[in-house]
């Protein structure tokens, strides 16, 4: 499965037409409309397995800060100011629960703004979780 992470800034302002609606919505759909105007996943899974006995979790969820000319739009429309205080970070979640007992097996959590280190825990997170699930 192929990951791409985007850097986590959000850099362009959103357009005047779409800042109409994002006046009347919550600051969490504007932060959405900023990424997606800015080419950035919100989560982003890097691994499935149909396994009968294990439900398994894995994915990268990227949160984003505002600069440029989106911190400046962002800091002129008071209700969208929570976004100011957001931090760019990667976070990597990967969880195994046995499905009848609902017991987590395997866990795995970072938070980071390093790539590099989210792209060597997807491979070792991988590694784990083709040993358990081979059982």
């Amino acid at each position: 499965m192929k990951i791409s992470l985007q850097r986590p800034y959000i850099t362009r302002k959103i357009e005047a037409s779409a800042l109409k609606t994002v006046l009347a919505s919550t600051y969490q759909t504007a932060y959405r409309l900023y990424l997606i105007t800015n080419g950035i996943k919100e989560v982003q899974s890097f691994y499935e397995n149909e396994n009968k006995d294990y439900n398994v979790i894995a994915s990268i969820k990227t949160s984003a800060a505002a600069a440029g000319e989106a911190r400046a739009q962002i800091w002129n429309v008071k209700h969208l100011q929570p976004l100011l205080s957001k931090k760019p970070l990667y976070i990597l979640r990967c969880r195994v629960t046995h499905k009848e007992s609902n017991k987590i097996v395997y866990r795995s959590e970072i938070i980071t703004i390093k790539e590099e280190t989210i792209f060597n825990q997807i491979q070792d997170s991988i590694k784990d979780l083709d040993n358990i699930l081979k059982k």
